[in-house]
């Protein structure tokens, strides 16, 4: 009968173990990875986070924890309220695009909850869709919101090629980069394209 392997011979094979996995063709199933290394990705990642709008309505992404891409090809006519900034969700990024139809000419905010304490600092550019100006504002201090309004060359934007992009920076702080765009007029942003007040 074979003799029994000692815990001290066991430890030892193991140490001797190659600890690198090849992984490779496998496809892992919703897992967690968790490191304080530098990861790197050879083909880079894909993120199919993408959600698009169904109406016109309200949109609340105040659920949203990771990494989105939110767009609408309607016409979107009414607020829509983002995460506010904690610890936990320091380093998400959201992305809001205007798609294929220009949103209301009626004005409404994009941004966070008027209850909440989390504020924009960062940058707005606003174009016309008529014209080939680019002029460029400070988002308001204390922001709680964008104002979009299609139509309003005075205003962030919200016709057809609209983006806005808004990286979590910390408790109650997001970086935006707004790229508004404008029906026609002239473009001439102002510290009203930024407002003080959130979504509700």
């Amino acid at each position: 009968m074979a003799g029994k392997l000692g815990l001290n011979r066991l430890e030892a094979l193991v140490e001797q173990l190659d600890r690198d996995l090849n992984l490779a063709s496998t496809t892992l199933t919703n897992p967690t990875i968790t490191t304080n290394q530098v990861a790197t990705f050879s083909s880079g990642i894909l993120n199919s986070n993408i959600t698009e709008q169904s109406g016109t309505a309200a949109e609340d992404l105040t659920a949203t924890a990771s990494d989105l891409v939110w767009y609408a090809n309607t016409a979107q006519a009414a607020n829509i309220t983002l995460p506010d900034a904690t610890a936990a969700n320091a380093g998400m990024k959201i992305r809001i695009i205007v798609g294929t139809t220009s949103w209301s000419t009626t004005a409404f905010k994009l941004g966070f909850a008027n209850s909440g304490t989390c504020v924009l600092v960062g940058q707005l550019y606003l174009s016309t869709l008529d014209g080939n100006d680019v002029e460029g504002f400070t988002i308001t201090a204390n922001a709680q919101s964008l104002q979009i309004d299609a139509d309003d060359a005075t205003a962030a934007g919200g016709a057809i090629g609209s983006m806005y992009e808004f990286t979590y920076l910390e408790a109650n702080l997001v970086h935006c980069m707004a790229y508004g765009m404008a029906t026609t007029g002239t473009a001439a942003p102002d510290a009203g394209a930024s407002t003080t007040t959130g979504t509700s």
